[in-house]
């Protein structure tokens, strides 16, 4: 078998060179889609001769339209077997092809992972530095159960059942492709990153739409933040070392402030002392 992966990269060069050098070796593929202006990600892709993709469409109905992104990299591949749509901070385990041929995937899925969080680039190395003196499976799943990196949610609908998000989305090529006609797409209404992955996962039935438990990948994140940060475009700080990094590493670029003013609330006035007794009646 083989795997070719697509994945949109607008302002996350920093993540896709943590991910790519982990990522590439278990591929047999892999398209990135990004921006004309993202030389910082095109520097990248060139670096690991990755191909890359280069699209405005983003702008396209919305803030970021990512849809728009991920269905240009669907037109690009030219895979005849298995399709991974893969997020640009999302590291694959090291035995991934061995855990694909264990697992007997049906072409007739759609297949989705569970996700563990790596909070922040001292954690990221901490944990290369431990799966490093292992090389088999059971001692990377092992340790990737550690409570300092907990498992996130998966999405799982009281109408819909579980749903593969598109973090990471396993299908089969000729999955694009249905009753001869209908060719899935990612949908594009939404402008922006949120449930687009939802609804493109919903083009397959319940009984279609399956859990690889063997399979989990590693979720990078240069802080803790909120649900969504991102959906919009890049809000998050840089991922890298603590001494490449300094306060304006954001996107977009937090305001400075030139003179040093006090942003906290006044102290309350004190209380008045109380009104003496009255004195006792006579």
């Amino acid at each position: 078998m083989s795997v070719e992966a697509i994945t949109v990269c607008v302002g996350y060069a920093d993540f896709l060179a943590a991910t790519l050098p982990e990522n590439l070796p278990v591929l047999d593929e892999i398209v990135v889609v990004t921006t004309p202006e993202d030389e910082e990600t095109r520097k990248v892709c060139r670096k690991h001769n990755v191909f890359h993709v280069l699209s405005e469409d983003h702008q396209r109905g919305g803030p970021f339209n990512k849809a728009r992104l991920i269905n240009r990299a669907l037109d690009q591949i030219g895979c005849d077997d298995w399709v991974l749509h893969l997020d640009a901070d999302i590291v694959l385990p090291r035995q991934f092809r061995r855990l694909l041929d264990w697992s007997h995937l049906d072409e007739r899925c759609l297949y989705g992972a569970d996700r563990q969080r790596v909070v922040g680039w001292d954690e990221w190395q901490a944990f290369k530095r431990y799966v490093d003196r292992w090389d088999n499976h059971t001692h990377e799943m092992g340790w990737w159960f550690h409570p300092q990196y907990p498992l996130m949610s998966r999405l799982i609908s009281s109408i819909h059942g579980y749903t593969p998000i598109g973090a990471f989305q396993l299908f089969h090529s000729s999955e694009l492709i249905q009753y001869n006609s209908h060719q899935r797409r990612y949908p594009i209404k939404h402008g922006d990153a949120a449930r687009t992955d939802h609804q493109f996962a919903l083009q397959w039935d319940r009984r279609f739409r399956q859990l690889l438990p063997e399979v989990l990948v590693l979720h990078l994140e240069s802080e803790p933040g909120s649900h969504g940060a991102n959906w919009c475009g890049r809000t998050t700080k840089r991922f890298g070392p603590a001494a490449n990094l300094t306060e304006d590493s954001r996107w977009p670029k937090r305001h400075k402030h030139h003179h040093h003013h006090h942003h906290h609330r006044p102290d309350p006035p004190p209380k008045p002392d109380p009104p003496p007794d009255p004195p006792p009646s006579v």
